[in-house]
C-alpha cells in the first residue's frame, strides 16, 4: 500500500496512528468483553477504522457527522469520553441511551454526532438537512453521512443525494462499500462498476478511493470538503473496504470465502500503515509498544471507570476526561499539524 503523506509533519502522521490504532484496540477488547457475556453484542468496524478517523480528522469539530453502527472511530476522535461509551454498551442506565440499548443508535450534539438511524439509510437526509441548517445561519461548514454498501439500495439514498443535489447542498456523502449487505456480497446488489458512478444520476461528482489508507481517507475528505463549499454542491465518495468479522459477530462469516480474508488481511489499516511509519522512521518498535501499552492501560482504566465513574486520562491526550485530542478538523499544512 501506497502512502503519501504530501505536507503532514512526522507528528501529524503519528497522531493520525494514535486516532487509528485505538479504536481497534477498544474493539478488541469488546470482543473479549463479548465472549465473557458483559456485552450483549456487537457490530465490528475491525479493517474499517481508516475510513471513520480518516474521514473525522479531515472536519472540523463543529461540522455534523451521521456515523454507523462500525464507524467507533468517529466517537473516539470526536473525543467522547470511553467510560461513557462503555457504560452505553453495557446498558447502564448513565449510558447516552440510558440503558435503552446496547449499541450504537445514539448522538451527541456536543461532538455533533447524530445517532444512527435504522435501517441505515434515513441519516443521509438528516446530513442534508444539517448542511441546509448551516446555509441558512450563513455558516461555511459541510455534513457528512455514512452508508454501506447496501444501504445504497434504499430509497432513502437515491431521495438524499437528489434532494441535495437539487438544493445545492454542501453534504459528503461517504460509502462504506465492505463486500456484502448482510450476507449478500455486491456483485449480487447492483451492476454498476462502482458506486460512485450513480453520482452522475444526480448531477453531483463522485469518486472512488481506497477506504484502507487512512492517508488518502484524509486528503480525499478535505479535498472534497473545499470543493462542497467552494461550489455549493454536494459530493459522493466511496470507500473500498472490507468486513473482516460478521454482519454482527452471532452471524459468524461462514458465508465470506476464505481467501478474500487472506487477500484483505494483507491490507489491513493499521497494520499497513504502522508498518509505514517504521519504514519511514516517524516511529520505532519501542514507541510503537509503548503507544500500545499506554492504551491498554487506558482502555482498562476506563473500563473500570465506568463502574465508578473516575476519570482516567488517554496517553497523548490534551484532556483529562477519558478522552483523547486526536486532532479533529486541523487544516492542511505543514505548518499546522495534527496537535498532541
Amino acid at each position: 500500500m501506497y502512502f503519501d503523506r504530501k505536507e503532514l509533519t512526522d507528528e501529524a502522521l503519528v497522531q493520525a496512528y494514535r486516532a487509528l490504532l485505538l479504536p481497534r484496540m477498544i474493539e478488541e477488547k469488546m470482543l473479549v468483553l463479548l465472549r465473557q457475556g458483559k456485552i450483549s453484542k456487537w457490530f465490528s468496524g475491525i479493517g474499517q477504522e481508516a475510513i471513520s478517523v480518516g474521514a473525522t480528522l479531515a472536519l472540523d469539530p463543529e461540522e455534523w457527522i451521521m456515523p454507523l453502527h462500525r464507524n467507533l472511530g468517529v466517537f473516539t476522535t470526536r473525543d467522547m469520553p470511553l467510560y461513557k461509551l462503555f457504560r452505553q454498551w453495557e446498558g447502564q442506565p448513565e449510558g447516552y441511551s440510558h440503558g435503552r440499548e446496547r449499541s450504537f443508535h445514539f448522538g451527541s450534539r456536543e461532538h455533533h454526532i447524530c445517532g444512527m438511524i435504522s435501517h441505515l439509510g434515513p441519516q443521509m437526509a438528516v446530513a442534508a438537512g444539517t448542511a441546509l441548517a448551516h446555509l441558512l445561519k450563513g455558516e461555511r461548514r459541510v455534513s457528512l453521512a455514512f452508508c454501506g454498501d447496501g444501504g445504497t439500495s434504499e430509497g432513502d439514498f437515491h431521495e438524499a443525494l437528489n434532494l441535495a443535489a437539487v438544493w445545492d447542498l454542501p453534504v459528503i456523502f461517504v460509502i462504506e462499500n465492505n463486500g456484502y449487505g448482510l450476507s449478500t456480497p455486491v456483485n449480487e446488489q447492483y451492476r454498476c462498476e462502482y458506486l460512485s458512478d450513480r453520482a452522475k444520476g444526480y448531477g453531483m461528482e463522485g469518486v472512488t478511493i481506497d477506504g484502507n489508507n487512512i492517508l488518502t481517507v484524509m486528503d480525499t475528505i478535505r479535498g472534497v470538503k473545499e470543493y462542497c463549499l467552494r461550489e455549493q454542491k454536494p459530493y459522493l465518495v466511496e470507500c473500498m473496504t472490507f468486513r473482516m468479522r460478521g454482519h454482527e459477530e452471532a452471524s459468524g462469516t461462514k458465508y465470506v470465502p476464505p481467501a478474500l480474508f487472506q487477500e484483505w488481511e494483507t491490507k489491513d489499516p493499521v497494520d499497513t500503515f504502522e508498518h509505514y511509519l517504521l519504514g519511514e522512521g516517524v516511529l520505532d518498535r519501542g514507541a510503537v509498544d509503548r503507544i500500545r501499552e499506554g492504551y491498554k492501560e487506558y482502555i482498562d482504566s476506563e473500563l473500570k471507570s465506568a463502574a465508578g465513574g473516575r476519570y482516567a486520562r488517554c496517553p497523548g491526550s490534551r484532556r483529562v476526561e477519558g478522552c483523547i485530542r486526536t486532532g479533529a478538523g486541523t487544516p492542511r499544512g505543514a505548518d499546522r499539524p495534527l496537535p498532541a
